[in-house]
């Protein structure tokens, strides 16, 4: 046998050569088709998965990156928003300090008065003093004893003095609140030097200004300083005037340093003056976005703790996860029925190639057996007839002769040889016609009821000893076929012998004729006896082949049978199962002439 080449066909069954090992190919049609359904799952599922993943995660980037977008939007006008805050503050502050005010700032009255017109506008202005080139205050109006103070070692006095303007971070002080400071410096009108105007600002009014700003997008939005100390109050993570216990990240060239916390910090996103993360804080992913506000020594903190777009997010995977689970099941039930589709199919084609190999062995092993048996009749034919000629001779002498002893008994012994020579030819001459079925004529004109009904005549008798019921289901109008009466005549003389013998007694047979289609005609032969095997029924047609008792049949009945009903161009079917009785269905052609 050829070896099989290639990974697909290696799961396929192996022919079998032999067609009774049904639980071999039972068991290579199951392994066949387990392996087709692992296979073509595979090759579904898959590509499926695969389109799956790639979905989820092209989905989940797009709104990742929507959701950066919207931080990054949110927090550029929360930046703007505080930045004109503090520049506002900044201006009214510079224009009340103008150089041309210094001697009126001067005067306490004064002073009073211009304090308490801020005051009107921002109430958060807590108090206001005015500082000479040499740091010393030189007139204050406020709710505490600040006067007379100097600020000559003051770093914010440096500061402002240096830069023009300072701002301070949020502090607490001798006045235990928090509050912080701007002050301007402006040249003095009458001396080459600098005077100072601080204003000190309560805390709560920077708190109430970033509550006015608070997005409903953002879960927490505060101020720190650049050390991360929070300016204004957080509503998570910290407490005001304490470290945040969201770290700095402003600074991209420090953030390899932080990796080496707890959190994990991933950049996604970076402008030239702020920042955003998105990191993994306390097991919960957050994005945090860090900006520097202008001209102020403050950063502006913005904290999402979850997607905007969860309910999207949500819909998404839940219709995504619906589809995947519709496809792989619609998947699996069109595979399993495909693979059950294609195994029935190789199931029948490996049934019919082995009743095609049957049936070609059929005529084959017939024609072998008929040229042995051809040879066996001739060669047993001479001796046979040189034994009748010498036995006739005997009993011509006996005839002639006169009484003598014996001379009855050797005449019966004579007729015994001449009875078995005459079987013997029976014998032979069934081997001869067995080996001459091409001797087929079909050129009479015959009805096939009328010979159904001259099988049952002949057998009429051994059926009624035997109490064998006889009964017909002709058709009337079936039509007339041209073929060879006799030849049909031991067709059906055949089967319905063996059927009596099979029954043995007490039972019935029915023979029945009907029109299949104009071109084909049935005779049917029913029994209801004993019934075959299925081993039986694979055999019966075989030469030499019977289940009778020895001495009782020659197995040369149904073979001739078989012959007879091909070289007709008929077909022979037999079903049969034990305890059921055996059915004959013999299809003849109508051959018109």
């Amino acid at each position: 046998m050829r070896e099989r080449s290639g990974w697909l066909t290696k799961i396929l069954p192996p022919p079998s050569d032999n067609i009774v090992s049904g639980a071999d190919l039972d068991r290579g049609y199951r392994n066949f088709s387990r392996g087709l359904f692992v296979i073509l799952t595979v090759l579904v599922l898959v590509p499926l998965t695969i389109i799956t993943l790639l979905s989820h995660y092209q989905y989940k980037q797009l709104l990742q990156q929507k959701e950066l977008d919207q931080l990054f939007l949110n927090l550029e006008q929360a930046q703007s928003t505080l930045e004109e805050f503090v520049a506002e503050l900044q201006s009214v502050i510079k224009f009340v300090a103008r150089d041309d005010h210094y001697l009126e700032l001067l005067n306490p009255k004064e002073l009073q008065d211009l304090f308490v017109r801020l005051q009107s506008e921002y109430p958060g202005f807590v108090d206001i003093e005015v500082i000479d080139s040499r740091g010393m205050q030189k007139s204050y109006f406020g709710p505490y004893q600040l006067e007379g103070h100097k600020y000559t070692d003051q770093t914010w006095y440096k500061e402002v003095m240096l830069r023009g303007v300072y701002i301070s971070n949020v502090f607490t002080g001798f006045r235990h609140v928090p509050h912080f400071v701007i002050a301007v410096s402006r040249k003095h009108p009458q001396q080459d030097a600098s005077w100072v105007l601080r204003v000190t600002i309560d805390g709560q009014t920077l708190q109430n200004y970033v509550d006015t700003i608070s997005t409903t997008y953002a879960d927490d939005i505060f101020l720190v300083d650049q050390s991360f100390t929070a300016q204004t109050r957080p509503q998570k993570y910290g407490k005001i005037s304490e470290k945040s216990i969201l770290y700095d990240i402003g600074d991209a060239e420090e953030l390899n340093f932080k990796k080496r916390v707890v959190e994990r910090y991933m950049m996604v996103q970076k402008a030239s003056d702020m920042v955003i993360v998105q990191k993994s804080f306390e097991g919960q992913q957050i994005l945090q976005g860090v900006s520097d506000l202008a001209n102020a020594p403050w950063k502006l903190v913005m904290v999402k703790e979850q997607y905007l777009y969860a309910d999207a997010w949500f819909s998404f995977k839940l219709r995504l996860t619906t589809i995947f689970l519709s496809c792989t099941i619609v998947a699996v039930f069109v595979i399993v029925e495909l693979g059950e589709a294609i195994t029935n199919h190789l199931r029948e084609s490996d049934m019919k190639r082995e009743q095609f190999l049957v049936e070609a062995e059929q005529p084959n092993k017939l024609a072998s057996i008929g040229r042995l048996a051809a040879g066996v009749a001739h060669e047993i034919n001479n001796p046979l007839a040189i034994i009748n000629q010498k036995t006739g001779l005997v009993q011509d002498f006996m005839e002639m002769s006169d009484d003598f002893a014996y001379k009855e008994a050797m005449g019966d012994a004579l007729d015994g040889i001449q009875n078995s020579v005459e079987r013997c030819k029976q014998i032979t001459h069934r081997l001869l016609g067995f080996a001459r079925q091409t001797d087929v004529k079909k050129t009479e004109e015959v009805e096939i009821n009328v010979v159904v009904r001259e099988v049952v005549d002949f057998l009429a008798k051994e059926a009624s000893y035997n109490q064998i019921r006889m009964d017909f289901d002709l058709d009337p109008d079936i039509s007339k076929i041209y073929s060879d009466h006799g030849q049909l005549l031991q067709i059906f003389l055949n089967i319905t012998n063996n059927a009596i013998d099979a029954i043995g007694d007490h039972g019935q047979i029915t023979l029945s004729s009907r029109q299949l289609d104009p071109e084909t005609i049935q005779v049917s032969i029913v029994d209801d006896g004993p019934g075959m095997s299925a081993e039986v029924k694979q055999h019966i047609f075989d030469p030499f082949f019977t289940t009778k008792e020895t001495g009782k049949g020659t197995g040369l009945g149904l073979s001739i049978t078989y012959g007879l009903v091909k070289k007709f161009g008929g077909t022979i079917n037999v079903i049969s199962e034990i305890d059921k009785g055996t059915t004959f269905e013999i299809t003849l052609p109508v051959i018109k002439s």
